[in-house]
């Protein structure tokens, strides 16, 4: 495999993309089956360093391991963050998420991040912007606002002076339950299909009430930015 991975960052369709610098050994080890995929921690870091501010408290920045063939989550035996001197388990979800702490300790250790697939299949990291927030089944003209408002100064504060390469963010894509779809009850605005509800900046211009809700018929498991090319 390639030393260089890429890594991009968005949630729908993301022009700017970023490159962590990394290592990859795929060969079994032979304490664990499976193959190895060894990360500088260092590179995870600067990147969730600049969320480390009260702005950014209802948002996270999300990596997903997905495979590069099909972009479906890869799948991890086991996901492990080193030093010389220590190992730390790091938890992972079936969706190939993997949950990275904010470390500075670990950061200045030099720590690699050793991902164990349980394949050879190439695996490549995917960078989101998502949020952290409970949703409800109802949000308020003015809750959708702050979410795109957020979304865009994240996405920006990542691309640093870069930014203007970036796509605009339009709006705010609301994702359900996995295998359920999710729907707008009550008003025409926004447009959902099996991917989610998206809802734009001017989708809300058009409501005629600050006050008006939009009923979705379940609650939001997540948010992520609506970017349209």
């Amino acid at each position: 495999m390639n030393d260089l991975k890429l890594i991009k960052i968005g949630a729908a369709i993301i022009a700017a993309s970023f490159v962590f610098s990394t290592k990859a050994d795929d060969k079994p080890q032979p304490q664990q089956p499976g193959y190895d995929l060894v990360l500088s921690y260092d590179g995870f870091f600067d990147r969730i360093k600049k969320f480390d501010d009260p702005e950014f408290s209802n948002v996270k920045l999300a990596f997903y391991l997905k495979t590069l063939k099909t972009n479906q989550a890869c799948k991890i035996n086991s996901v492990y963050l080193k030093t010389k001197l220590k190992s730390k388990k790091v938890y992972f979800y079936e969706t190939g998420e993997i949950v990275l702490p904010f470390d500075i300790q670990l950061d200045l250790d030099k720590a690699n991040v050793v991902i164990n697939k349980q394949t050879d299949e190439e695996c490549g990291l995917d960078m989101r912007i998502e949020s952290v927030a409970l949703l409800n089944k109802t949000m308020t003209k003015d809750e959708i606002n702050s979410l795109i408002n957020t979304f865009k100064l994240a996405l920006d504060k990542q691309a640093g002076m870069m930014s203007f390469l970036l796509p605009e963010v339009k709006g705010v894509t609301f994702v359900g339950e996995q295998g359920k779809s999710l729907a707008i009850k009550n008003t025409l605005v926004g447009s959902c299909s099996e991917k989610g509800c998206s809802i734009t900046k001017s989708d809300l211009d058009d409501l005629y009430s600050e006050e008006k809700l939009i009923e979705f018929n379940a609650a939001p498991v997540k948010a992520v930015p609506f970017i349209q090319q």
